[in-house]
């Protein structure tokens, strides 16, 4: 019997979901609304509400503990000066869940979690491609002159015409008997 285990499995191994419900968050905390099957909104909802408790805090113990969750720095900053000041007056319900019914493919309970002090949309996309941004722009690369070289290919001859095989010649030589 399962009695006193609080959290869902969610057909997944532990570290798995863990990892699961850290992308999650992290998904919420950038775009502030996601859609997903309602059990794992369910469960995201209790990591992010925690989450939030701490960037309210906005301490460097908070920020450290946020970190373990949230492995970006830049959202960690995100979360602590953007988010956490929103909630300042809120003792709880950070989150909120629509239900939006079953999905066409499976069935499941589909359903959108997000914050209930949403930012402008003008906002959320600066934040996402700040934050989505993973490798600088070439441009960014010339400027700080860490460009990789090009690697040259070797220069060969003239390239040798593939080899049919005779199977192939010969479907090649009954298509054309077909056609005269």
């Amino acid at each position: 019997m399962r009695h006193g285990n609080k959290n869902r499995k969610l057909g997944r191994k532990s570290e798995h979901r863990h990892a699961l419900m850290k992308n999650l968050c992290r998904a919420l905390f950038i775009f502030e609304k996601i859609r997903t099957t309602l059990p794992k909104a369910k469960e995201a909802r209790k990591l992010a509400e925690r989450l939030i408790q701490f960037a309210k805090r906005n301490d460097l113990a908070a920020k450290r503990h946020l970190y373990r969750f949230l492995p970006d720095h830049k959202l960690v900053k995100v979360v602590c000066d953007e988010i956490g000041p929103k909630f300042a007056k809120r003792e709880g319900g950070y989150t909120r869940i629509y239900r939006l019914g079953p999905r066409l493919g499976d069935g499941a309970e589909m359903a959108i979690l997000e914050l209930t002090e949403i930012s402008k949309p003008e906002e959320i996309e600066k934040r996402r491609k700040l934050i989505e941004r993973r490798h600088p722009d070439k441009e960014d690369a010339k400027k700080s002159g860490k460009e990789k070289p090009k690697k040259e290919k070797p220069k060969e001859g003239k390239p040798k015409k593939e080899e049919k095989t005779k199977k192939e010649e010969l479907k090649e030589d009954k298509g054309r008997e077909k056609r005269k």
